[in-house]
């Protein structure tokens, strides 16, 4: 049977038996002859995830995969970049590119009253606002209510393959935004093997400027610190630039009201002039072991 083989995944081209295998109550739809699945990451069982069940789509997939393959045989690639080279990887000019991010509240969760909204402008950039509500819900569990975010679809390769971004080439990330004042923070997440770290996520502050002007943000990596779950970690880590599958904006700063973020590009940068290991001060305790 026709198929594509790529490391531990394999996806048949052909039509699949499928079956609903309950699970805690629940119905999960599993391949019976295992000709259509990707491995799950939790390593529990050959699960096909939500949205991955179906080829809607068998002719642009193979299109797709076709174009992955000639520029992996053709491109040539940068091994090494000059200061001031720079890479545009998120430009917000059409509502598809704005509709394509994901937006949560704590609202989601039932754990606020939160509200926000990632909409496509007249000046074709992306406008991230909403509400910042401070009031928590009665649960007698929630102390701290009041944050909105936005986050980049992953990154997939054709037959809807998870992948990664690299990187590593650039030294900072370039912003042209105008906002509120508001303090914003950018998150960035990897692709990491083992369960253990897959909460781990870099985050720095954006600050921003009120009023009708643009600002362009340069955040070297350097300084983003390293959290496990929200909490900031005692040993900072540089980012993990060869393995990034996520990006996000988040708003938190405690202030309750109206908020707005227009963006309209993000871009990597290479800046010889900024250093390519983390900036914070990292104690290294007699007793504590690397």
């Amino acid at each position: 049977m026709a198929g594509i083989r790529s490391g531990r995944r394999l996806v048949q081209l052909l039509p699949v038996r499928l079956s609903f295998v309950p699970v805690r109550n629940k119905k999960i739809i599993k391949s019976e002859s295992l000709t259509l699945f990707e491995l799950n990451k939790k390593g529990t069982s050959y699960e096909l995830p939500p949205g991955k069940r179906e080829m809607l789509n068998v002719g642009e997939e193979l299109k797709q995969w076709f174009r992955e393959t000639n520029e992996l045989i053709h491109r040539n690639p940068m091994l090494k970049c000059e200061h001031g080279n720079y890479e545009v990887i998120f430009r917000f000019n059409n509502p598809a590119a704005v509709k394509s991010w994901i937006v949560s509240t704590d609202k989601d969760n039932d754990t606020g009253k939160s509200s926000a909204e990632f909409t496509f402008t007249k000046n074709s950039t992306g406008l991230f606002h909403g509400y910042l509500s401070k009031e928590v819900p009665k649960d007698g569990k929630t102390k701290y209510a009041g944050y909105a975010n936005i986050t980049c679809p992953k990154p997939l390769k054709a037959f809807k393959r998870d992948t990664s971004w690299d990187w590593s080439l650039f030294n900072c990330m370039l912003l042209k935004v105008r906002g509120d004042g508001r303090p914003y923070s950018l998150v960035i997440g990897c692709n990491f093997e083992f369960d253990i770290n897959w909460l781990n996520r870099w985050q720095c502050p954006l600050y921003t400027r009120g009023g009708p002007y643009w600002q362009l943000a340069k955040v070297p990596f350097s300084n983003f610190f390293l959290s496990h779950h929200g909490r900031i970690q005692d040993k900072q880590e540089y980012p993990e630039l060869t393995i990034v599958n996520s990006l996000g904006i988040t708003v938190m700063d405690a202030a309750e009201g109206p908020f707005a973020l227009e963006i309209e590009s993000i871009a990597l940068m290479y800046d010889m002039n900024l250093s390519d290991t983390s900036r914070y001060e990292t104690y290294h305790l007699k007793n504590f072991m690397d």
